[in-house]
């Protein structure tokens, strides 16, 4: 098996025109499956802790967003729900889809704002459900290995003093890499997730055509456009002759040719991400640094196809973990991160990709291809991004009766992997990037796309 770098066309393959949205059915079947877990487990409550940037967890239960403010999503064993909120969140309750009763925590508000109605949270606990002798669990953002809690400690001493007890960190209810709620994922999350994929991958590629010799990295990042999701991470543009860091914001530095250039794009439910040399054709790489980065190059895109081979519903993990490291050069580069996540309304919930693991993928899960190498010799730059969704036959069954025009598009652009660039996917696999496994080696040239040839 080799990599080939070819004047390749990808098809238009088009997208949803409005925003899919989740019914309030769906929201209500979520809360529901959290308390039969919650039973399961013997909890008498649950406390979701939101803020802005942990908002995942309870926007995917309650579909609230906390937009400048903290909030809290009390759920007991008996059904009770309450949502406490601060001053300017108290405005949107409204359009909340779920039952559920409200309360005001002035404390929550931003600094300045007014304190006067009500600031105190402790009766409030109270009424939602949180009495002496209650079995507590704290869900909010990251399961840790000791199993403390995350969350501020305002927050753990007020849940401890109402229950008695202090609560237990829950996060794996929602987020455990094998069978957490949120890996599970309705149709209508699935319509969701693929108009954010298309609007990344679409805002990444028209970013990466619009590149010029001379253009600030600023410049290019007005190519982006989420769409009106929100933003799941910071919009990234880096460029330079050294390495660019690729979280970095986009500064000044105008691109030149011969540098290194990479750009990430997040929403809601998709990310995409390309890095690469800045460069018109392939004989951009007759340097010395310019071959280091092609033999890169071709190196890791077999690993990227060794990994999706390996995708399936049921698959086990660490064998596409195994996969990827045995393809993988190991005097080239090493891995960041895993190879692959899951991806939700956060960019990433967590990865069952581990050496040795034995969890298997599940049915309706949403991946992000997300291998990150880091050079050992010499500068490289090379990364790709895109999300796709594991489907069994059922599902997809299910996902071509309701959503016909997103299940056509999803088929088009796997038989486009597999027919034109040459990769080997499982029925299962349904990507939702418009540029599905298109690698853009030659940045100043897009219509150069790399394809796998032999066995």
């Amino acid at each position: 098996m080799r990599v080939c770098i070819e004047q390749i066309q990808i098809p238009s393959f088009g997208g949803p025109n409005e925003i899919p949205e989740i019914p309030s059915a769906v929201y209500e079947a979520r809360i529901q499956r959290l308390r039969q877990r919650m039973a399961e487990a013997n909890y008498d409550a649950v406390v979701v802790y939101a803020d802005r940037e942990h908002s995942a967890n309870l926007s995917w239960l309650t579909g609230f967003d906390p937009r400048f403010e903290e909030a809290v999503f009390i759920l007991t064993q008996d059904n009770q729900r309450t949502l406490i909120v601060g001053n300017e969140c108290a405005g949107v309750l409204g359009a909340l889809p779920i039952r559920a009763r409200a309360a005001l925590c002035q404390e929550f508000s931003l600094m300045g704002q007014d304190r006067s109605r009500s600031w105190d949270l402790k009766p409030l606990l109270k009424r939602a459900g949180l009495t002496r002798g209650c079995r507590c669990g704290l869900i909010g953002w990251k399961s840790l290995m000791d199993g403390r809690i995350e969350v501020p400690s305002y927050m753990v001493d007020l849940v401890s003093e109402a229950c008695g007890k202090r609560p237990v960190n829950v996060n794996d209810l929602l987020m455990h890499p094998e069978n957490g709620l949120r890996l599970f994922n309705e149709p209508e999350q699935i319509a969701f997730y693929e108009y954010a994929g298309v609007r990344t991958s679409e805002s990444v590629v028209a970013l990466l055509q619009a590149i010029r010799p001379g253009m600030r990295d600023f410049e290019l990042a007005r190519h982006f456009d989420s769409g009106g999701l929100p933003l799941s991470c910071h919009p990234m543009v880096s460029s330079g002759r050294q390495i660019p860091n690729g979280m970095a914001s986009p500064g000044n530095h105008r691109v030149a040719p011969g540098d290194f250039f990479t750009t990430a794009f997040g929403v809601w439910g998709g990310l995409t991400c390309r890095a690469g040399l800045v460069t018109r054709g392939p004989r951009g790489f007759a340097t010395a640094s310019g071959r280091n980065q092609k033999r890169v190059i071709e190196n890791y895109l077999l690993v990227v196809r060794a990994w999706y081979r390996e995708i399936a519903a049921g698959a086990v993990a660490g064998e596409a973990w195994a996969a990827a490291d045995r393809t993988r050069d190991t005097a080239l580069y090493t891995f960041c991160v895993n190879p692959g996540h899951y991806i939700s309304l956060d960019e990433w919930v967590s990865s069952p990709f581990t050496k040795g693991s034995s969890m298997k993928i599940p049915s309706s899960a949403a991946l992000q291809q997300d291998i990150i190498p880091v050079g050992r010799q010499g500068a490289v730059c090379v990364n790709m991004e895109d999300g796709l969704v594991v489907a069994d036959t059922a599902l997809r069954r299910l996902l071509k009766e309701r959503y016909p025009a997103m299940y056509r598009r999803c088929v088009a652009r796997r038989k486009f992997m597999c027919e034109t660039l040459g990769y080997d996917l499982s029925d299962d696999i349904l990507p939702l990037s418009n540029t599905p496994g298109a690698y853009f080696p030659c940045l100043l040239d897009t219509g150069w796309v790399c394809r796998f040839e032999g066995t």
